[in-house]
């Protein structure tokens, strides 16, 4: 969830779930556990947010037991493999149903379905979330609720958190999983 439209996150993929998922639960505020989240992810037909070499746009609609939310995000820097933030719009909808039909309507296409469980716990300012993401992987995600004008500051923040987690877990995941699980399928970007 962006603090005054900014989302500031890194993400990672996580090697010992079980064992970081027992000290979070022991030690700080859960808030979901196992939250099925199904996101579809859509590009305009007039302007195929896959034709860049790294996209740095998603429309998405999210549908959870929490609710349906519909949202756009916009990476910074553009087209880089380096993520400082994103703007990050969202709103709660009523009836994804009826969106769906009206993305139809529109000619708006279908990207990729991503279907993931998500476990969340906060400590003080900073959501730290569980994902395991059919056919990807699972990873930790920690993510600046307090609102920061300094995204490369706010991230080495964020990379403190982590430390005290004592999470073990590979390199920073800089994509995301649109972008990850399509090139993992053989998409080639820009073309």
């Amino acid at each position: 969830m962006a603090n005054k439209d900014i989302e500031i996150e890194i993400k990672l993929p996580l090697y010992n779930k079980e064992e970081l998922e027992k000290f979070l639960n022991k030690n700080v505020e859960i808030k979901a556990e196992k939250l099925r989240q199904k996101d579809t992810y859509y590009t305009p037909a007039h302007k195929d947010f896959l034709d860049a070499n790294h996209p740095y746009q998603y429309l998405r609609i999210r549908e959870s037991e929490k609710g349906d939310f519909f949202t756009y995000k916009h990476c910074h820097p553009e087209n880089s493999n380096k993520v400082e933030y994103f703007d990050e719009y969202e709103t709660r909808i009523d009836d994804s149903k009826s969106l769906f039909k009206i993305l139809k309507v529109l000619e708006y296409k279908e990207i990729i379905v991503v279907d993931k469980f998500r476990s969340i716990w906060q400590f003080g300012d900073v959501e730290i979330a569980i994902d395991e993401v059919k056919d990807y992987g699972v990873f930790i995600e920690l993510e600046l609720t307090s609102y920061s004008d300094n995204p490369k500051e706010a991230k080495k923040y964020l990379h403190s958190i982590l430390e005290k987690l004592n999470a073990n877990v590979g390199e920073e995941d800089q994509d995301g999983y649109v972008f990850g699980i399509l090139k993992k399928q053989g998409h080639d970007f820009g073309k």
